[in-house]
């Protein structure tokens, strides 16, 4: 076991750069939620309802257990990170050498001992291979009915591995309570501004829509 001294400094640090490292990534995730809620009302319609199930059965309180009980919005995530990842591809060192052997029309590749890798999520995501019509925004791939089919490693929004971010699920449910926060109270709306398809900024390493998000809000009846 390995035993290490930390200083309130260094659990300050730490803590900073746990929120601080993640701000960016879960604002453009919860942005990206929204746009596709707005130009999807079926599916805004489908998580409002799952919502308002919810806060009925706890009196209107958000709680941890509960927010873990929405399949929809886990399915309605899923698809978001799959299609805009917030990171667009990830790199791993070689610690020993390795053979790929051939495959189809593929040759094998061998990687030496300190080799660097680059793991193209965004193009993994949008393999046809792997998700047939990967640029239709689909929650239902994610459903207890057709999750099985998703091949594993092909879906790794976050990393994979000890490597993977450490953040993940703090980021997740950050997002789940903000989105449950929202869709109970308001409805997104497209407007003259929101760019329908998106064009993603080229000067940003993470997906960005040029010009930002645009979207409308009002008021729910409830």
């Amino acid at each position: 076991m390995i035993c290490l001294e930390l200083s309130d400094k260094d659990i300050a640090a730490q803590a900073a750069v746990f929120f601080l490292a993640g701000f960016e990534t879960s604002s453009t995730l919860m942005s990206f939620v929204s746009y596709f809620l707005a130009i999807h009302e079926d599916v805004q319609q489908r998580l409002q309802e799952e919502i308002d199930n919810m806060l009925e059965n706890t009196g209107g309180k958000v709680t941890y257990e509960e927010v873990l009980t929405l399949k929809y919005l886990d399915m309605v995530i899923s698809e978001t990170l799959r299609m805009y990842p917030p990171a667009t591809a990830m790199d791993r060192v070689c610690v020993k050498p390795y053979w790929i052997p051939p495959s189809g029309n593929q040759p094998g590749i061998t990687f030496k001992e300190d080799d660097i890798l680059e793991i193209p999520i965004f193009g993994l995501h949008r393999d046809e291979e792997y998700f047939p019509e990967p640029d239709k925004f689909d929650p239902e791939r994610f459903s207890n009915e057709n999750k099985h089919k998703i091949k594993p490693f092909s879906f790794i929004p976050f990393g994979i591995g000890p490597r993977s971010c450490i953040g993940n699920r703090f980021a997740l449910m950050e997002s789940k309570v903000a989105l449950v926060y929202l869709m109970s109270r308001f409805n997104l709306k497209v407007v003259d501004k929101t760019p329908i398809p998106v064009c993603l900024s080229k000067n940003n390493a993470g997906p960005e829509p040029e010009g930002g998000f645009w979207l409308g809000l009002e008021l729910r009846g409830n």
